[in-house]
């Protein structure tokens, strides 16, 4: 059966990995404060009861091929690595901050600021540009080159199975291009779907940047939807794996 590895770099609490694969419970339960929040407190944003019946009838049907998915999830911060549960629904685990592809060294020892000082806080980063970090603030955490990560692990999987494709999902404070440079440069046409969000890269690196990610994406005819712990994106990003997944079950000829 042809694998789909599911990579989420910058997994923090697993939301989006939940949004699919989490219990059902949780989930109404999510929907029901996010429907309460709009409709009765006004507050935050809802996908609307079309946009909800997408959700529901997307996440079943991946649910159903659950065992189709093989999870690899990327977590700089030991913090939330160590003590959240949901690490433990993985297939791998790795508790690293993926670094700068091409500069420096393979591995090295870093420091992970965190976002407003918090230990637990999903907007952590290994840049001193973000803004939301101080200098003083920080946790140590294993870095390793991006290019080195993805060649590893496209090592890897090429020995464990015969055949599969690559989702990326990623939220990485600042990395995000170097990531995507070094999944595709590994996995080329493997990688189907990146999924999560980019604009970090600009606030961290620079329009010049985006911009040059942007190029890459497009002129690499890569798939990209946005997907976060908002249930706004959650049609779309659904829809796509979804997508890929109904691809695999019946592949053209």
């Amino acid at each position: 059966m042809k694998k789909i590895i599911w990579i989420d770099v910058g997994t923090h609490f697993g939301q989006e990995y939940s949004s699919i694969f989490g219990s059902n419970y949780a989930f109404f339960i999510h929907a029901l404060k996010r429907i309460i929040g709009k409709k009765i407190l006004n507050r935050g944003k809802f996908v609307g009861f079309k946009g909800l019946r997408d959700i529901i009838s997307s996440r079943a049907r991946i649910r159903k091929r659950f065992d189709a998915f093989y999870t690899v999830f990327v977590e700089a911060n030991p913090k939330i690595a160590y003590t959240q549960n949901i690490y433990l629904d993985a297939s791998m685990v790795f508790n690293l901050a993926l670094t700068d592809g091409d500069e420096g060294s393979p591995l090295s020892i870093t420091k992970l600021y965190l976002g407003d000082g918090s230990e637990l806080s999903q907007g952590s980063s290994v840049f001193l540009e973000k803004e939301n970090v101080q200098k003083s603030s920080y946790v140590t955490t294993l870095g390793v080159s991006s290019v080195t990560f993805f060649s590893e692990l496209q090592a890897y999987f090429e020995k464990k199975f015969k055949d599969y494709d690559v989702i990326l999902r990623l939220n990485c404070e600042g990395v995000e291009d170097d990531v995507i440079y070094a999944a595709y440069k590994s996995f080329g046409k493997k990688l189907k779907l990146i999924c999560g969000s980019l604009k970090d890269v600009e606030g961290v690196k620079g329009l010049e940047s985006a911009q040059r990610l942007d190029k890459f994406i497009k002129d690499n005819r890569l798939l990209f939807v946005n997907f976060n712990s908002g249930m706004i994106s959650w049609p779309e990003a659904h829809a796509a794996i979804l997508n890929l997944l109904e691809e695999n079950q019946n592949p053209k000829d």
